[in-house]
């Protein structure tokens, strides 16, 4: 009854939110020609990417509450997170291309009433699986939120402030995922988790008015109308979404449906590229990919994309069941990271211009490998202690990994494909983050069931901890192999 009288209320309250913003529509038509407002534009955009990226890191740490709230399985919470990654993974190829047809104002407006819309309804969702659909939805809102207002940034007439802007924008992205845990572990101490979801309301609802009020109608770039391939589309949420499938399908036995469901994804994976060399209109320009050394590069960033999302799935678990903290410290133990990345950011990208981009990829993997290490054995000896060391070991490593790879990829491109490659590159880091949520969450899980000797929960957790991060260590020593024999 609270759930149907809330939505009621909050439907009205849409319409007449609409009906406003029909009215406030015109007098903003009339002032195109007018300087739009430099700091209203940045506080709408800057708000939108902090949602985008809050909305993965706040719920994170809720993961272990909901488990304990649904009665549900690790499998069925962890795609509470692969939801949000998919719709964002699929949806972000043509959010630009909705932007560019129907004027950016409006498809950002369109994107912050789907990301508030579902931020309410989650609130008050009663099924776990509805929760998952609606997060769906949530991304997304969150996909138009992160790509169109960097495009509207870039349109804007104050193109001296552009670069700085730009640099805005990466800060609240980073800050965005360093508040979400110590955030949501303070609201889950205080509350419960549907506070995370209302705080997200709340900010969607503040972005929302901003929006209207600051937000400068502009022409629509699209004027040949080409139509979106929703036939490349389809596949590939198919592919990406099968291939998230088949790792969480099989809790505690090897069934039919795991190896089914991968050849779907390969299957669907293999017509979307087949699509996109003969379309006239694709997604994507795929051409690139037969270039290995940009492969090599895709196939590094996917990699230790997934190892960092891992993290941040089995980082709660290990700190909640494991050790049996309270939510507000894991949330403040879980900030070490995004924090660290804040701080290593820039330095990362001078020391790539200092030694290079081949030397600081192996210096950054080196990192990264010791840092997976010490996430497997450190933490059953040290506790929290040991964890932050191996966090403390990873996240500049890929800082320095990710200012490397994107250095050496985006110099060895044109400058007409630094976009089409700049695509690209997001969608392996986005299909990285699904895998590391996905199957190396399942791998977490099925380790942790089949403990040899367990004699407690926390031992479980302990080992199946070891055994993933073992198995990132070993994916990671291939990859610096490869690049330290790698011919040039």
């Amino acid at each position: 009854m609270l759930t149907e009288l809330a939505g009621t209320f909050y439907i009205i309250g849409l319409n007449a939110f609409v009906r406003f913003l029909k009215r406030t529509d015109v007098p903003l038509k009339q002032n195109q020609n007018m300087k739009a407002n430099h700091t209203g534009l940045m506080s709408v955009v800057s708000l939108s990417v902090l949602l985008a990226s809050l909305g993965t890191s706040i719920v994170n740490i809720a993961l272990p509450s909901l488990t304990s709230y649904f009665s549900a399985s690790f499998q069925s919470v962890q795609w509470m997170v692969i939801a949000y990654l998919l719709a964002i993974t699929v949806f972000v190829t043509i959010a630009g291309k909705l932007a560019d047809r129907y004027g950016n104002r409006e498809v950002l407006l369109a994107g912050m009433v789907m990301y508030t819309t579902s931020s309410f309804l989650s609130a008050f969702a009663q099924d776990i699986w509805v929760l998952i659909v609606l997060r769906g939805f949530q991304g997304l809102g969150a996909a138009v939120l992160s790509t169109v207002s960097m495009a509207m940034v870039k349109n804007s007439k104050d193109k001296v402030k552009i670069g700085a802007a730009m640099g805005l924008l990466g800060t609240m992205s980073a800050l965005g995922t360093a508040m979400g845990p110590s955030l949501g572990g303070l609201l889950l101490v205080y509350f419960s988790w549907r506070s995370i979801f209302f705080l997200l309301t709340f900010l969607g609802v503040l972005a929302l008015m901003l929006g209207v009020r600051f937000l400068v109608a502009e022409g629509r770039t699209d004027r040949k109308n080409q139509p979106i391939n929703f036939a490349a589309l389809l596949l590939l949420s198919v592919s990406v979404g099968t291939y998230a499938l088949s790792m969480t399908i099989s809790q505690k036995r090897f069934t039919i449906y795991t190896p089914v469901l991968l050849l779907l994804s390969v299957f669907a994976g293999w017509a979307f590229f087949a699509i996109q060399r003969r379309s006239v209109n694709p997604l994507m320009d795929i051409s690139l990919t037969n270039n290995k050394a940009l492969m090599s590069s895709l196939f590094g960033n996917f990699l230790i994309s997934s190892i960092m999302m891992t993290t941040l799935i089995v980082g709660p678990f290990f700190l909640s069941f494991g050790l049996g903290l309270r939510e507000a410290t894991v949330g403040l133990l879980m900030t070490a990271g995004p924090l660290v990345s804040i701080l290593t950011g820039i330095p990362s990208g001078r020391i790539v211009d200092k030694t290079g981009t081949r030397l600081t990829i192996k210096i950054s993997l080196l990192l990264l490998f010791a840092g997976t290490l010490v996430l497997a054995f450190l933490p059953a000896a040290w506790g929290w202690q040991g964890y932050i060391s191996g966090i403390l070991l990873l996240t500049p490593g890929y800082q320095l990994f990710q200012a490397a790879n994107n250095t050496s990829v985006m110099s060895a491109v044109g400058d007409k494909q630094g976009g089409i490659v700049s695509g690209i590159l997001n969608l392996s880091r986005n299909i990285g983050l699904v895998t590391g949520a996905s199957l190396m969450g399942a791998l977490f899980t099925v380790s942790a069931q089949n403990a040899p000797g367990a004699v407690s929960k926390t031992h479980s957790i302990f080992f199946g901890m070891q055994i993933t991060f073992l198995t990132a260590s070993v994916f990671l020593l291939f990859l610096l192999v490869k690049v330290i024999f790698k011919r040039d």
